[in-house]
């Protein structure tokens, strides 16, 4: 495309070197145009006509036009790049075909040839996967707030990156599906940091329920860790401390959670299994957190800090000196 350009350039500038007084005219009127003219269309306006389109080629499936509204260097916050999303965006439409994608954008931000855009979005409809030992397609649901970093190449606009503040998902079979449950865990933690993620649920009296809470490193594919199931408080809710990743990769903290009728006779009781949920929190792990969030109140933590460690080294000095006394 480079050499390209540079030919057109040559072109351009040898037929104006030779131009009679009528093509030196035109020649000025080109020059005067540029080869990246600006769209008479508001930057603004292209922009959000980029994501009802996102939207669009999302529902109707059609993935080349999806992919082209990304560019070629696109890598989001989890380390996709263009071919991992093709490759994942194919999967997906794979396992959801009737699921239903909404965009909504709620800012965008224009410099020159840069944009930020903050959107909500939104998923649900029928899973063509199954589990074992429950009959029926499974539902899912999921909302999240992304921030979408494009670049202007020339008149065309392209997504260059993209940031998932936060995001909740649930895919949902059986009984599971008339169950009001939430898994709650922090949208961002440090390297490594301890945090909680908390399971709550309204489980009808004649069900039992039995949970699982684990963490795992967005990767593709999965990778996929032990489970423990253990039963649910009587309030409800089940929590447990996890540890967040060592900061290569952003994390869900993920709930498993097994729904069971027990039929209980004279001298058995038997459980089956009538249900079954998973649920998902994002949790981007950020090396440094506090400069990514906020980062006027870590300077004033800093300086905070600072200033305690200076009283105590006059503290230790002043002691110092009246044992010495």
């Amino acid at each position: 495309m480079k050499k390209l350009f540079i030919l057109f350039y040559i072109l351009i500038f040898a037929a104006t070197t030779t131009a009679t007084a009528q093509d030196t005219k035109i020649a000025f009127d080109l020059s005067s145009i540029g080869f990246h003219k600006r769209s008479e269309i508001p930057a603004e306006l292209q922009i959000r006509n980029i994501f009802d389109n996102y939207q669009k080629y999302t529902n109707t499936k059609n993935l080349e036009a999806f992919l082209n509204l990304h560019d070629d260097n696109y890598q989001n916050s989890d380390g996709y790049d263009k071919t991992s999303l093709k490759k994942f965006v194919t999967d997906a439409w794979k396992d959801f075909p009737d699921v239903r994608y909404s965009i909504k954008v709620l800012s965008v931000n224009v410099d020159i040839d840069n944009a930020t855009v903050i959107t909500s979005e939104r998923l649900s409809g029928y899973t063509s996967a199954s589990v074992d030992y429950i009959k029926g397609n499974g539902y899912v649901d999921s909302e999240s707030t992304s921030i979408y970093y494009l670049k202007r190449f020339s008149n065309d606009w392209r997504i260059v990156s993209e940031f998932v503040v936060n995001e909740k998902t649930a895919i949902r079979y059986g009984a599971a599906r008339y169950i009001p449950m939430q898994l709650d865990a922090p949208a961002l933690v440090a390297p490594e940091e301890e945090y909680t993620a908390i399971i709550k649920m309204n489980v009808p009296r004649k069900y039992v329920a039995l949970v699982s809470l684990n963490n795992e490193p967005i990767t593709y594919p999965l990778e996929k860790s032990t489970e423990v199931f253990r039963g649910i408080k009587a309030d409800g809710i089940r929590e447990r401390i996890l540890i967040s990743n060592n900061g290569l990769k952003n994390e869900n903290a993920i709930a498993s959670i097994g729904i069971a009728k027990p039929d209980i006779k004279e001298d058995s009781i038997n459980v089956n299994l009538v249900g079954i949920a998973f649920l998902s929190t994002r949790v981007n792990v950020v090396k440094h957190k506090y400069d990514f969030s906020l980062p006027a109140a870590e300077k004033s933590v800093t300086a905070d800090i600072k200033s305690n460690d200076n009283l105590k080294e006059i503290k230790e000095q002043k002691e110092e000196e009246s044992n010495k006394k």
